[in-house]
C-alpha cells in the first residue's frame, strides 16, 4: 500500500498543486481547503506548462487542475504527465466551465478522480475532495519497515482499474460492499434485503438506487473500461456469451480478490 511521503508527518496534512490561470479562482480554492486543516498548498500553477513542471517535481497527494488553461489545456497535462508515470499517486480532481458530459467521459479516459462543473458549492467541494482523499492515504499502522496493508485502498485500486472513477454514480456503493461481503460473504445470499440495504443505510438511501447505481457503474466501465484490464479480472464474462458481470457477480469476484491478496502479503 502507498505511504504518501508528501505528508507532513507531524499535521499529517496532503500536499496539493492549484492550477488555474485565474488567480482570484485559485485564491478562492485554496481558502475552501485550507478551511479543512487538512490540506498544504505547496505551489500554484498559471498555465498548463507550469502544471505539469510543478506535480512531476513535487508529486503532490493532490493535483486540482482546470479544463481550459494556457498552453496546455487539462487533459494535455495528463496526457503528459501519465506518459511519464507521474501522476500514478498522485489524485486529481479537475474543475471546468464547459459541457459536464463531454468532461465526464474524457476524463474518465484519464482516470480523473473527480470533476467539477464551475460554480460549485464550497462545501460540496470540500466534503467530496476530503471523501477523495481518505481513500488515498488512509491511515496506516507501520510495524517496523512493514506497513499493514488496507483493504479499502486495495479495493478502490481495483475499481478504478476496471473504468469506475469516483465520478461514476456507484462508486462509492460499490466499493463499500465489496468490503462488506470482505467482512461478511453472507450478505450475498440476501442482496437486497442484506447488502444492498446495507450499503442503502450508509448513504441515506435506498436498495434500489443502490442496485440501480451499482448496475450503471458496471455498465459504464464495460463499455468504457480497459478490455485487458477487465478480462484480467472477469475473464470469463468477456471470452463468453454472458456478457458484462452482474452486481453480485462484480461484487463476490473483486471481494474474492480482495481475500486472495490479502491472504498472501507476507
Amino acid at each position: 500500500m502507498r505511504y504518501s511521503m508528501n505528508q507532513n508527518p507531524e499535521r499529517g496534512k496532503y500536499q496539493v498543486i492549484l492550477a488555474d490561470s485565474n488567480r482570484d479562482y485559485l485564491r478562492l480554492v485554496s481558502s475552501f481547503l485550507m478551511e479543512t486543516n487538512e490540506f498544504e498548498i505547496i505551489d500554484f500553477a498559471f498555465d498548463g506548462r507550469q502544471a505539469y513542471d510543478l506535480t512531476r517535481a513535487h508529486k503532490p497527494d493532490l493535483l486540482v487542475v482546470d479544463l481550459i488553461m494556457p498552453i496546455l489545456d487539462g487533459f494535455a497535462v495528463l496526457e503528459e504527465l501519465g506518459r511519464d508515470g507521474f501522476y500514478a499517486e498522485t489524485k486529481v480532481v479537475m474543475t471546468s466551465a464547459v459541457n459536464l458530459d463531454f468532461v465526464l467521459k474524457k476524463a474518465e479516459c484519464y482516470n480523473v478522480d473527480y470533476v467539477f462543473l464551475k460554480p460549485f458549492d464550497k462545501e460540496v467541494f470540500k466534503r467530496r475532495v476530503l471523501e477523495l482523499m481518505a481513500y488515498v492515504i488512509p491511515d496506516t499502522r507501520i510495524f517496523g519497515s512493514r506497513t499493514e496493508p488496507d483493504p479499502s485502498q486495495i479495493v478502490t485500486d481495483h475499481i478504478k482499474k476496471v473504468g469506475i472513477t469516483a465520478n461514476i454514480k456507484g462508486y462509492y456503493y460499490l466499493r463499500d460492499a465489496i468490503l462488506l461481503v470482505h467482512e461478511d460473504f453472507e450478505l450475498m445470499s440476501h442482496l437486497t434485503t442484506g447488502l444492498y440495504k446495507c450499503v442503502a443505510n450508509k448513504h441515506k438511501s435506498t436498495p434500489q438506487r443502490v442496485e440501480r447505481a451499482m448496475r450503471h457503474a458496471i455498465e459504464t466501465a464495460w463499455n468504457r473500461g480497459n478490455i485487458e484490464v477487465l478480462e484480467d479480472f472477469f475473464g470469463y464474462t468477456i471470452l463468453d456469451t454472458k456478457g458484462k458481470p452482474t452486481n453480485g457477480e462484480f461484487i463476490a469476484m473483486l471481494a474474492d480478490k480482495l481475500n486472495t491478496e490479502l491472504k498472501y502479503v507476507d
